[in-house]
């Protein structure tokens, strides 16, 4: 009777508070009453904590999960190579000035030989004569400010476009020039001695590099006859009999060289109001204005 009793008295404390709290659950947390488990030790803890603590868990795994994929990609890429952007661009350059050296060991009659190979292209246009590679090997730089001035989107804003093709065409001829001076090497037709290397060919490939390196994200085919232009321009010099296959080759190596230089050292300050300082100046008999200019 006892037992009975002291059953039946929980069961009357107990179902109410049962019923009730499994009715509220619909708005927002409710926390257990305290007072009425204070004797039993139950743990006081609310839905909004148990809620909270289950977002934190989550949370918390997913952070770890993610510190432990970047920590793995981290691992990746520190056991790649990576190859400097100036390597991959001295690639072409360097093996067409390779090409054109290779030509001049050689001794006169073999395969290789810039003699045989210029024999070989007199054979193939006898008696040619034509003034078009004056003009073609200006025709791409022409199409770099012809696309531009069509709005066509370019790399470089107007300022900076002159800028690096001016550089280009500066440290190109300086290039050219100084080895013309220094290597003096007969022209096939023995018309002087200022063969090595060629100056055509090296301005059509400074023209087709810049066309290249500003609209190569625009239209591959775009750079594909810059450079087909360039190449027919060095066909010419050679089948004009200015110029021998070596002339060519290194000329062609030379500038494509000039123009990457540029385009990996140039800092795009041009046509910013930040690179030109114009301040007063105070000396000892009087005042003036000093100005600079990052370039």
């Amino acid at each position: 009777m006892i037992l009975t009793r002291l059953f039946f008295i929980l069961g009357i404390l107990i179902l109410p508070e049962l019923l009730f709290s499994q009715g509220s659950y619909s708005n927002g947390p409710i926390a257990y009453n305290s007072s009425r488990y204070s004797d039993l030790d139950l743990p006081v803890i609310s839905l909004e904590t148990n809620l909270s603590l289950r977002y934190n868990r989550t949370i918390s795994n997913r952070f770890t999960d993610t510190l432990s994929v970047k920590s793995f990609e981290m691992k990746v890429v520190q056991n790649q190579v990576v190859q400097p952007q100036w390597i991959n661009a001295a690639i072409v350059p360097a093996a067409l000035i390779v090409a054109g050296t290779i030509t001049l060991a050689p001794a006169t009659h073999c395969l290789l030989s810039k003699y045989t190979i210029q024999k070989k292209v007199n054979n193939i246009f006898p008696d040619f004569h034509s003034s078009l590679d004056n003009y073609m090997q200006f025709a791409p730089l022409a199409a770099v400010f012809g696309l531009k001035a069509a709005g066509v989107k370019s790399r470089s804003d107007f300022v900076n476009q002159v800028v690096i093709s001016a550089k280009a065409e500066l440290l190109m001829t300086v290039i050219v020039e100084g080895m013309k001076k220094w290597i003096p090497s007969e022209r096939p037709s023995g018309s002087g001695m200022n063969s090595m290397p060629s100056g055509h060919t090296a301005q059509a490939f400074v023209s087709a590099t810049i066309l290249d390196m500003e609209y190569r994200d625009t239209s591959p085919w775009i750079s594909v006859g810059g450079y087909a232009v360039a190449t027919t321009t060095a066909v010419y010099r050679m089948a004009n009999n200015q110029h021998w296959i070596s002339d060519v080759l290194i000329g062609a190596g030379i500038g494509i060289f000039s123009t990457k230089v540029v385009y990996y050292t140039h800092r795009y300050h041009w046509g910013k109001k930040s690179n030109m300082v114009i301040l007063p100046a105070i000396y000892k008999n009087g005042g003036g204005v000093s100005f600079g200019m990052v370039l």
